[in-house]
């Protein structure tokens, strides 16, 4: 500031500009290398996970599992993307849990916001398993209503929408859902304010971000999505009353032919992750 400052009062003539709208707007165009580095911080996330899936069980700790992830990640050449986020039970209603030191309960849920990077990139991945390898039927009621509002806000991140346009659906489908789970009325949805929409006492945060050399990486969000941004999507539900919460995260790549999940083949089904989990 003191340099801009200088060089206004030297140079009254010219014009001065910040320089970082113009380097975000190309910055959250990601090249082809660019995006072999987040493919493969995917791809180190991905074995993480797997290895999670072998490993939980009742009786471990989240640090436990947080000693896993890294180990993992170092032996590909990852690290953490971000400061993990492993929440299991009542924990998971906590949006940025970070003292990862609880101990995993039969029958509880294991919720995990923990990614590689690899070489300054950025995955950025979350998913919800059942300690106990086998999810309730109401924890799986739960869990497929925000796979499916997932995959739908996967389908609908295409070029030219807003951020806005796109958070907003996902708050309409999750009304839906949340309705058809008893955790929402009809009342609810009619009174809802167009800024505060029912589903928020649930699902109170931003359905995703851009991804890149930061985790939130940069973006004006004035602009529509265009060719080469990658984003997360991140829908989730948590309920404090029943003692669990449900959050599912998937990175995509936005291109003219439709969304390239880079999680595509991570599991998330959740009669998949049960029996990984019990073979």
């Amino acid at each position: 500031m003191r340099f801009a400052r200088e060089c206004r009062h030297n140079f009254p003539l010219h014009n001065f500009r910040r320089l970082a709208p113009l380097l975000h707007r190309i910055r959250v165009v990601k090249t082809p290398m660019e995006l072999d580095l987040l493919r493969k911080a995917a791809e180190i996330t991905d074995k993480g996970f797997r290895r999670i899936l072998e490993f939980v069980k009742p009786g471990v700790t989240e640090y436990e599992v947080e000693a896993e992830l890294i180990h993992e990640y170092t032996r590909n050449r990852g690290a953490f993307a971000y400061n993990p986020i492993i929440a299991t039970g009542k924990n998971a209603c906590i949006l940025h849990y970070l003292e990862n030191d609880q101990t995993c309960r039969k029958g509880q849920l294991l919720l995990m916001d923990v990614a590689s990077s690899y070489a300054n990139y950025n995955a950025d991945l979350t998913r919800t398993i059942p300690v106990s390898g086998k999810f309730s039927r109401r924890q799986k009621e739960v869990y497929n209503a925000v796979l499916r509002v997932m995959r739908a806000c996967i389908d609908g991140a295409t070029i030219g929408k807003k951020h806005s346009d796109w958070q907003k659906e996902s708050q309409l489908m999750m009304n839906e859902e949340l309705l058809e789970l008893g955790l929402i009325t009809s009342k609810d949805i009619k009174k809802q304010a167009p800024d505060n929409m029912a589903c928020r006492k649930y699902f109170m945060h931003g359905l995703g971000h851009p991804l890149g050399l930061d985790v939130h990486d940069v973006a004006r969000t004035q602009d529509t999505f265009d060719e080469g941004w990658v984003l997360t999507v991140e829908p989730g539900i948590y309920i404090p009353e029943e003692g669990f919460g449900v959050r599912l995260e998937d990175d995509i790549l936005v291109t003219s032919d439709g969304p390239i999940n880079f999680m595509e083949t991570t599991p998330v089904e959740p009669e998949e992750i049960e029996e990984l989990m019990n073979s």
